[in-house]
């Protein structure tokens, strides 16, 4: 008995490794971007549906365990991310390798077989090679990084817009597109402001060692203002939607700007983490009330 609840111990802490090492709650929510681009595509909720998410999910696990793999060294040098499984030496580097082959391989294999058609697969190879091809070893290099990797933050809905049969240049394509990019970028800018620090400490390029803190602030409340004005774009598609979902996107991104304005300009303190927060929610607000209005439509 004793034996077993030493062995069940090993084995819950070793899964607990391994979904750390898969950044799943990230994962989670570009699980739900690909939902979301798929439903505005076809409302019908299907077994394509959960095809298409679960593959994202679990292809973008493969590419997160990957990126784990590729910036061990540097995680140990950050405070926030040295307690990770590689740099604290949890987990060998070979079994993350391992882990990221199979998870990329399902995932790719999931998609196909929830959509049938190979563009959206294609997509998602591309997202894999801007994310761990691209964006990975350039932020070492240029705060230029950040364009790549916002772009393929940006192609998990447009993935599931395709798995759901949209056109692959439309209006809706666009603005799924423009949508995460603009939300990508003050995502990255909060986490950078939120540990400034560590990332001063760091032989990374960043904007803080370019720019003041209070000109960084600036321009998030400008990128919010366009994200919001985004957001409120989606309103424009030839959609039915239900006046309560409508007032839902409109409150919620009108608050989304004025909680980012009153922390960065009118507050006389700031709270990076509670604006992530904040900034993450709105988004998935955003989406579901799209979501929902859409499918009971």
């Amino acid at each position: 008995m004793v034996k077993f609840c030493c062995f069940f111990k090993d084995f819950s802490k070793t899964i607990s490794h391994r979904l750390a090492l898969a950044k799943v709650p990230l994962c989670l929510l570009i699980g739900c971007s690909a939902i979301f681009g798929y439903i505005l595509a076809d409302p019908i909720l299907a077994r394509g549906t959960l095809y298409t998410s679960l593959g994202i999910f679990i292809l973008a696990t493969g590419a997160a365990t990957l990126n784990s793999l590729q910036e061990y060294r540097l995680d140990g040098e950050f405070e926030r991310t040295r307690n990770r499984p590689l740099p604290k030496g949890l987990l060998p580097p070979r079994q993350a390798g391992t882990q990221a082959l199979v998870l990329l391989f399902i995932g790719l294999l999931i998609l196909f077989a929830g959509t049938k058609t190979i563009l959206p697969v294609l997509a998602a190879v591309l997202a894999v090679i801007l994310y761990n091809g691209v964006y990975t070893p350039l932020k070492k290099k240029t705060v230029l990084a950040i364009l790549p990797g916002a772009i393929c933050g940006a192609l998990p809905p447009y993935i599931g817009w395709l798995g759901g049969g949209g056109g692959a240049i439309s209006y809706t394509a666009a603005l799924l597109i423009v949508l995460f990019v603009l939300w990508q970028v003050p995502h990255f800018w909060l986490v950078l402001l939120n540990f400034k620090e560590d990332y001063l400490r760091s032989r990374l390029p960043n904007l803080l060692k370019q720019f003041r803190e209070n000109s960084l602030k600036r321009f998030l409340v400008t990128w919010i203002g366009a994200l919001v004005l985004v957001m409120l774009m989606f309103l424009t598609l030839p959609f039915s939607l239900g006046w309560s979902f409508r007032i839902v996107i409109i409150v919620n991104g009108c608050l989304l700007f004025v909680v980012f304005t009153y922390g960065l300009v009118i507050g006389k303190t700031c709270n990076y983490r509670i604006l992530f927060i904040v900034l993450n929610f709105a988004l998935f607000l955003h989406m579901l009330a799209l979501s929902a209005g859409r499918v009971l439509a």
